[in-house]
């Protein structure tokens, strides 16, 4: 949050409050035998107060100033991000990844495929907080200790389990740990056919909610409009597409986009396989697998909206729109797509970040800054990245539209492999605070890296919402690199 916003909240609440204070003094007093006691009279106290209180104002807004910048109100705000708008505490939950009981690997895709689906159905849900699909699957590939991994991720309840399929049926074991404690509070074990797998998957987020939280209003826990499809093997397809996805090889995104073509054969209603189609095409478009690009984005359009035409429901499908018209520049619609995937999936931190990225270019600067604050806390390192380097970046553009230096010094030292735009944006800012040191370590590796760079296809890559602002950044950009 920057100072002034801070500051300005402080000298709200100070006024409200002193209004508040002296409109209660003035009808209490004549209660009261005040002059006995304090030996002056009702109308000294209240001349005390309307002098008082405004030489108060300074010295409060002094305190909160030095409080700000000790970060201790940022810490504040960032606890209160785990309480809901009524101020409950919300549970922060891990569904780790589930043991393969198969004899051989060949069902792998399925189980994770499934505890991806647990993910996202708990994801859904915004009296609770769930870690993110990678930070979730961390915790095999890392083979962290599970008290480690919950002092990382600050977590609360973890839902692990394990899956066996035989020929036509499925058997799950599950349950639900109290960290803190050790404390197992809810399991169970089923034996069905594969295809009761959905219901399955329903009875589990439904029972650890409730256990969570008690009773909710069930109706958020509807499945219907989400489920995918009726066929199990357009189902399975699916998820192997999805896993497929996550590898994040040119070989596994076209296994991938295949595997996404025989989903939607066997059932061309199924939504998610358009969806996730779309995706994949988007990372063969982001990384560059392919070379017909504009075939590629008008197929990328295609499937989205044809994910949307089946079921405008989709999250995926409207996270994705968001970006497209993000990077097209047309802001309206993307606050439309990135707010209707945010309140159909309010925890998944791709949502939030890209509705982060909207909002802050939209100037609603201190919510948009707030989601991408969440998003680097439950996915600190986005799938296909090796560091957190994307989710800084995203922070230091939110933090110096908002002219937020402190914070902009503080994600610069963070990143480890600088991007453009935020060298850029650094520098800037760097400049407009005195604080600007050619020899600091980040600025002359992006002076070497950056000196063949394009500045004004880059700058408008940043997608800043501002012509003024744009054309000040190119210019000052084509100035640094020409020296």
């Amino acid at each position: 949050m920057n100072h002034l916003t801070s500051l300005w909240k402080i000298a709200t609440a100070y006024l409200v409050g002193s209004f508040a204070l002296i409109q209660f003094v003035n009808i209490a007093l004549p209660y009261f035998e005040i002059e006995e006691v304090l030996g002056f009279n009702s109308n000294t106290i209240m001349r005390l107060l309307f002098i008082g209180l405004p030489i108060g104002l300074p010295l409060v807004l002094a305190i909160g100033f030095f409080l700000n910048k000790k970060g201790f109100i940022n810490n504040i705000n960032e606890l209160d991000n785990k309480y809901d708008t009524d101020g409950s505490y919300k549970q922060k939950i891990a569904v780790l990844p589930f043991n393969n009981l198969n004899k051989d690997d060949d069902g792998a895709f399925l189980v994770d495929g499934i505890v991806e689906d647990l993910i996202t159905e708990f994801s859904m849900i915004k009296e609770i907080e769930i870690l993110s699909r990678q930070s979730c699957f961390d915790f095999r590939e890392k083979d962290y200790s599970l008290e480690q991994f919950k002092k990382d991720f600050d977590i609360d309840y973890a839902v692990s389990g394990s899956i066996r399929v035989v020929n036509n049926r499925i058997r799950i074991s599950v349950e639900l740990s109290e960290l803190n404690d050790g404390n197992v509070i809810w399991g169970n074990k089923y034996d069905r056919v594969k295809e009761d797998i959905f219901d399955i998957q329903d009875e589990i987020v439904r029972k650890i909610t409730i256990s969570l939280i008690g009773e909710i209003e069930l109706s958020s826990l509807e499945r219907a409009k989400r489920k995918p499809t009726e066929n199990m093997n357009s189902y399975e397809c699916l998820l192997k597409g999805k896993e497929l996805h996550h590898r994040f090889t040119k070989e596994d995104n076209q296994e991938c986009i295949k595997a996404l073509d025989l989903s939607i054969k066997a059932d061309t209603n199924n939504s998610q396989a358009y969806a996730w189609k779309a995706c994949a095409l988007g990372q063969a478009y982001g990384r560059g697998y392919r070379n017909d690009t504009e075939q590629l984005m008008t197929e990328i359009m295609l499937n989205i909206n044809k994910a949307v035409e089946l079921n405008n429901n989709d999250f995926e499908a409207h996270r994705m729109l968001a970006e497209v018209h993000l990077s097209l520049h047309d802001f309206d619609k993307a606050l439309d797509h990135g707010s209707k995937a945010f309140k159909l999936n309010p925890n998944d931190p791709r949502v939030s970040s890209v509705y982060g990225e909207i909002l802050i270019r939209t100037k609603k600067l201190d919510e948009g800054i707030s989601y991408l604050e969440k998003a680097y806390e439950l996915d600190p390192i986005p799938q296909g990245q090796s560091t957190s380097d994307r989710r800084i970046c995203a922070l230091l553009t939110g933090y110096y539209i908002s002219d937020n230096f402190e914070k902009c010094s503080e994600m610069i030292n963070k990143i480890i492999d600088i991007d453009f735009k935020s060298w850029l944006l650094s520098y800037d800012i760097y400049k407009k605070n005195d604080s600007f040191n050619k020899n600091d370590d980040w600025f002359q590796k992006g002076l070497t890296k950056f000196e063949n760079i394009d500045a004004k296809l880059e700058v408008d890559r940043f997608h800043l919402n501002d012509i003024d602002l744009t054309n000040q950044l190119i210019e000052k950009a084509n100035k640094i690199l020409a020296t």
